[in-house]
């Protein structure tokens, strides 16, 4: 059981996101069924487990600059519970302002949480993002890019 990488999957033609099985093996266990469905910029989805998105909303309790993010945040985003196939509905907002998610998608496991990508966005992301070794060592010790 392994939450790490990156994984392919698809969305459906009735907007559903197949969490690939590996994740599900580790997320589900540990978190359960339910999750948050998301995103920061309109392109790629965040997908929580519930009971980190709780996390977060209680973290934004105490981090005003959370707090002032979180109405756009939770307008963007819905519950949803995996189903028997593995698969969550991807929020209706991204379903019309972002119809290039629908097909196959590349999932990325980030701590606790999934980030899905389309595969245009995750080529993009990996040609024009790079870290450097002195860069990754610095951030590891608590720096800053």
């Amino acid at each position: 059981m392994e939450f790490r990488g990156h994984r392919g999957s698809s969305i459906d033609s009735k907007w559903r996101l197949k969490i690939p099985q590996e994740f599900r093996e580790y997320l589900i266990p540990l978190y359960g069924e339910n999750f948050f469905i998301t995103t920061t910029d309109k392109e790629n989805l965040l997908v929580f487990p519930i009971k980190v998105w709780i996390e977060v909303e209680n973290e934004a309790k105490k981090n005003p600059n959370l707090a002032e993010i979180m109405p756009y945040l939770n307008a963007l985003g819905r519950s949803s519970k995996i189903d028997s196939q593995g698969k969550v509905l991807i929020p209706e907002y991204m379903r019309m302002k972002n119809p290039s998610l629908q097909g196959n998608v590349m999932v990325v496991a980030v701590i606790d949480h999934l980030v899905v990508y389309t595969m245009d966005a995750f080529s993009k992301l990996l040609d024009e993002k790079t870290v450097s070794h002195e860069c990754f060592q610095r951030i590891r010790i608590g720096g800053s890019f």
